[in-house]
């Protein structure tokens, strides 16, 4: 009898031992929890899971490090799309601060505002908040972003500045050679003469403020009978039209502003149009219209990428 006693008393002193351990470690679990160290507590939780309610906190434990695996695989997406997106604007940045001169001076201040535009539509990460819903709705959002439309709009006006920047250094000073070259593939433009030093009409080749190549031009648009002279370059302009190359656009504008104070005239020489440090003009035998054209056709080619 005495055994049986002693017994049931070694019996009852171990699950007191027991239940007190278990007391323990549910508070430490708790405890981790409350820290944010769900994976510890989680493991101590499993242990515990007929005590007390550690059986839903596992659940609660699995949920909460669920939702941070995803909070931390959204948030390291959109930091790469965020890197990527920071690089295409910098290349745009740095397109503009080379600092050279396109076609269309236009393009700077609209590559400009998609820059700006663009860096207003990145996503900033927010702190992983403390409940599986609150992330949840966080990781959502961050699994939405998307800034492929964004990019190519940058990249597409980042292009259209580059290729006017290169069309401007094909009519950038060219060379006579170049200026033949391309009145030989324009339309309606027939038989082509560069002058020299000793033919030039208006002595201003090479000299300072003065021209450093003029192409003249016939075209088969103008009767070249009605026209005075027996060459194209006696005949001038009024054959077809010349393009006059300066070492720069100031020196080709002040040559455009003296033109345009004939225009309207008896003294009047055609149309006339300043294209970087080119200036391409027009017979005033042709018709506004064919004026019009040719001048199109002219500075198209001049200004080809292909002939980048």
């Amino acid at each position: 009898m005495k055994k049986i006693h002693f017994l049931s008393l070694i019996v009852i002193l171990l699950c007191i031992s027991l239940t007190g351990c278990k007391s323990s470690d549910y508070k430490e679990a708790v405890s981790l929890e409350e820290a944010g160290e769900y994976s510890a507590a989680l493991a101590i939780f499993e242990e515990l899971s007929d005590y007390k309610d550690s059986a839903n906190r596992i659940i609660s434990c699995k949920a909460m490090i669920a939702a941070i695996d995803e909070y931390e695989a959204a948030k390291s997406n959109v930091e790469q799309k965020n890197a990527s997106l920071d690089a295409e604007i910098s290349e745009a940045e740095n397109t503009i601060s080379e600092g050279k001169t396109p076609l269309d001076n236009a393009l700077i201040p609209a590559l400009e505002t998609v820059i700006s535009e663009t860096k207003a539509v990145k996503a900033t990460i927010p702190e992983m908040p403390s409940t599986v819903d609150e992330i949840n709705e966080v990781v959502s959002k961050l699994n939405s972003v998307n800034y492929d439309v964004a990019i190519e709009r940058l990249r597409s006006q980042k292009e259209t500045l580059e290729t006017s920047i290169k069309q401007y250094s094909l009519v950038n000073a060219p060379s006579e050679a170049y200026v033949i070259q391309c009145l030989s593939k324009v339309p309606n433009v027939a038989d082509i003469s560069a002058v020299t030093e000793d033919n030039d009409p208006n002595g201003n080749l090479n000299k300072a403020g003065g021209y450093t190549a003029q192409v003249y031009f016939s075209s088969d648009l103008v009767n070249q009978a009605s026209v005075y002279g027996n060459s194209i370059i006696e005949k001038g302009t009024d054959c077809g039209g010349s393009i006059e190359v300066y070492p720069n656009a100031s020196d080709a504008e002040k040559r455009n502003d003296y033109l345009a104070s004939f225009d309207g005239s008896i003294f009047a020489s055609g149309s006339h149009t300043v294209v970087g440090t080119v200036l391409v003009r027009t017979s005033d035998e042709l018709t506004a219209s064919q004026q019009k054209a040719l001048e199109a056709n002219i500075i198209a080619e001049l200004t080809n990428i292909e002939n980048y």
